[in-house]
This record gives C-alpha cells, sequence and structure tokens, in this order.
C-alpha cells in the first residue's frame, strides 16, 4: 500500500521551507516530455522571486517561468524535452521568510479541464438554460411526429382518393363501352325495321 501511494505521489512535489535574509536556494527535478508542469509558491513575504530553468538549454530557452514581489506566484508551462530542470528561490527581503512550493505534471488534456472548470454557482444557470433548451427540444420533437403523422394520413387519403379515381375511371369506362354496344345494337335493330340495311 505505501508502495502506490509512492508511485500516485511520483508526479507532485510540496514542501516548506525556509530562506535567511538574502538566501537563495536551488534544487533540480526531472520531468517528462509532452507533460504541463503547473504550479504555485506562496510566502509569508511577497518580497521573494523564483526562476525555473533547463541548466542544458539555458542559452537557448532562457527561463522556463521567472517571477517576483507577489505573496502568491503560480506557473504553468509545457516540458518540451526529457530533461532536468533546475528551480531556484530567493529571498530578496532583509528577514526570514517561510515559503511553501508545490506543483505537479500533468498532461495538456487534464491541465485544460483543470482550467477551464466552473464554480457550481455560476454552473446553476447553465443547468437552467440546459433544462429549458431539453424542454423546447421535446416540444419541437412531439411538433416534428405530428407534422410526419398529418403527412401520413394525408398520403393515405391521397392514395385512397387515388384508388377511387381509378375504379370509377374503369367503371365510368365499362359504361360507355357497355352503352355504346348497347346503342350501336339498338341502332341497328331500328334501321334493319325500317328495312335501311
Amino acid at each position: 500500500m505505501l508502495f502506490l501511494l509512492l508511485i500516485l505521489q511520483i508526479n507532485a512535489i510540496e514542501f516548506n521551507q525556509s530562506l535567511g535574509k538574502r538566501e537563495i536556494t536551488c534544487f533540480g527535478d526531472s520531468l517528462t516530455e509532452g507533460l504541463t508542469v503547473i504550479g504555485e509558491i506562496s510566502s509569508t513575504i511577497k518580497d521573494f522571486s523564483i526562476k525555473i530553468y533547463n541548466p542544458m538549454r539555458f542559452k537557448k530557452e532562457g527561463y522556463l517561468h521567472q517571477s517576483q514581489n507577489e505573496l502568491i506566484q503560480k506557473f504553468k508551462f509545457k516540458v518540451k524535452y526529457n530533461h532536468n530542470i533546475q528551480i531556484c528561490i530567493q529571498n530578496l527581503s532583509t528577514s526570514t521568510i517561510l515559503y511553501s512550493l508545490k506543483y505537479y505534471q500533468d498532461d495538456e488534456e487534464q491541465s485544460y479541464k483543470i482550467d477551464t472548470q466552473l464554480p457550481m454557482t455560476q454552473l446553476q444557470p447553465i443547468e437552467n438554460l440546459m433544462a429549458q433548451m431539453k424542454i423546447s427540444y421535446d416540444i419541437i420533437k412531439g411538433m416534428f411526429s405530428n407534422l410526419a403523422e398529418r403527412q401520413e394520413q394525408r398520403l393515405q387519403q391521397f392514395q385512397q382518393l387515388g384508388y377511387r379515381i381509378a375504379i370509377s375511371s374503369v367503371i365510368l369506362l365499362l359504361v360507355t363501352v357497355l352503352i355504346t354496344i348497347f346503342g350501336t345494337y339498338r341502332y341497328k335493330k331500328v334501321m334493319k325495321s325500317k328495312k335501311m340495311i
């Protein structure tokens, strides 16, 4: 169990330390390429500075992060290469300070999620809007289903009307043929009786 805790904490560092007047302390850490380092340093007095750099590439890249004269200094940078970094903290005041440093390595996707999280008070109006959108969606969905049903009913009515027209046309054609045959037969009979044929 202790081994598991050590593995889980391997990408995070957190410690407190005191610095005497105008004292500087440096330490190193090994970072993995592609990860983002997110952290903060805070102190009892704002007169201190932090500088983070890669000693092997300092002439080309310069500082990965540097800041000073703030009670809480936050930093974030992306690691471009597998390398060791140097972190230097300097007390700029004439009295002893106590500082707290914490940072961790994270992949960019998770750090993006951390940066974009909203407090619950800001999420409530969004949730209300989402509920209203769901209600509107359900209403529109119901309207479209009603329209689809009406369209289907009209299609069935047109099909029935088409069948009725076809049947009445066939009946009318048959009646016309019968009338023509009957009329011709009657006409021949009348003509025979008058001896015209």
